[in-house]
């Protein structure tokens, strides 16, 4: 895709749709949930957070569907040049890479938090008014502490995005976010 071309107005909107969910979700996870006793006080954040999450799947499998099915990419050609330039800036050049990591990571962060859901019984004390109570630590399912370290390096691709989206819109004058957006170039 060159530089100019602008992104189908369903693309952008499950962009950012995507991009405020994940926002809201790492917050919910990190002022409200991470700092919260496992009381009844955590329920409703949790429930949020949850929610969230299964949001961001049915998004994120929706962008790969349609990626896959209906909007195709070209596919590079077997002669490509290498990824690595001299004349690329490195942020640049990892774009290759984070694109599809975004993909992978955020549909295995909400596998993830299933696999601690199912187990812990969440989805009954959280979205039933059971009053089953919530477990008193997460970190009894392994997949706890790995939702939680791949939320950082999640955010660390989030950056490397947002960082390289800034670089061309700001300091190489291109009109890069225009691409993502509804204006007509």
């Amino acid at each position: 895709m060159s530089a100019k071309k602008r992104f189908r107005p369903l693309w952008v909107i499950l962009h950012w749709l995507m991009a405020l969910l994940i926002f809201i979700t790492f917050a919910i996870g990190l002022f409200s949930l991470a700092n919260t006793p496992n009381t009844n006080a955590k329920v409703v954040p949790l429930g949020i957070h949850m929610a969230l999450g299964i949001a961001i799947f049915v998004v994120v499998l929706l962008r790969y569907i349609l990626r896959v099915l209906i909007f195709k990419p070209p596919r590079r050609a077997k002669s490509a040049p290498a990824v690595i330039s001299k004349n690329k800036p490195f942020l640049d050049q990892l774009s290759v890479y984070v694109h599809p990591l975004l993909y992978f990571l955020t549909t295995l962060m909400a596998l993830l938090g299933m696999a601690i859901a199912i187990p812990a019984n969440l989805f009954t004390a959280v979205f039933t008014q059971s009053g089953t109570a919530l477990p008193e630590n997460f970190y009894l399912y392994p997949a706890r502490a790995w939702h939680g370290t791949l939320s950082l390096l999640l955010m660390l691709l989030i950056i490397q995005h947002v960082l390289v989206a800034v670089f061309h819109q700001f300091l190489k004058g291109e009109n890069f976010l225009g691409r993502m957006w509804f204006t007509k170039e």
